[in-house]
């Protein structure tokens, strides 16, 4: 037998086990039996034996591609739930992603909103300026009012110190007119004591 033919039977017997010799061998058998009947009759046995393996092996092959069948329809399903399962993995991670995101923007505006929150509004800023201002105004008005008390005071001060020193040196104009007055009146005193003596 050439290499072609060896490749053929073993193509067409596939996991037969040989089944291909074995239906040659029964139908060689046969013929030897249909042929010459009574001294074929121990063969029959042996024809029979033969015909039941093959049975077997006929039931076994229709068995195996039934479980074949039934195992490339579950590969089928597994492939189609496999990508089914790949659809929703790359979804759930699109929405995985989009909800990060939405985590993440979350936080930004809650930390804002806190930031906003310590900051008070414009309208009660406003009205804490307007308060300052006001208070501003009136320390500028008690402080103009003081600077003038205290110019009328420097003022009264100064004219006080001027009349003192007027004072003062009219006091000591007195007291120097008094002792001029007393050394005349001692010089006289004396005077008049010596003409007397």
């Amino acid at each position: 037998m050439n290499e072609e033919c060896i490749i053929r039977k073993l193509v067409a017997d596939g996991d037969g086990g040989g089944d291909d010799r074995r239906f040659v061998t029964i139908l060689t058998l046969l013929l030897k039996f249909i042929k010459e009947p009574e001294p074929s009759q121990s063969l029959l046995p042996r024809i029979m034996k033969m015909i039941d393996a093959a049975e077997t092996a006929m039931k076994k092959q229709v068995l195996i591609s039934a479980m074949n069948e039934r195992q490339i329809q579950e590969y089928s399903m597994l492939t189609n739930h496999i990508g089914k399962a790949n659809e929703k993995m790359s979804i759930a991670k699109k929405e995985l992603s989009v909800a990060k995101g939405m985590r993440k923007n979350k936080e930004e505006y809650e930390l804002l909103a806190k930031m906003i929150e310590k900051v008070s509004s414009r309208p009660e800023t406003i009205r804490k300026l307007e308060i300052i201002k006001k208070e501003l105004e009136e320390l500028h008005e008690k402080q103009r009012n003081l600077e003038t008390k205290l110019a009328d005071r420097r003022n009264h001060l100064h004219a006080f110190n001027i009349i003192l020193a007027n004072f003062c040196r009219f006091l000591k104009d007195e007291e120097n007119d008094e002792m001029n007055n007393d050394e005349n009146l001692d010089g006289t005193t004396v005077d008049t004591k010596k003409e007397k003596a």
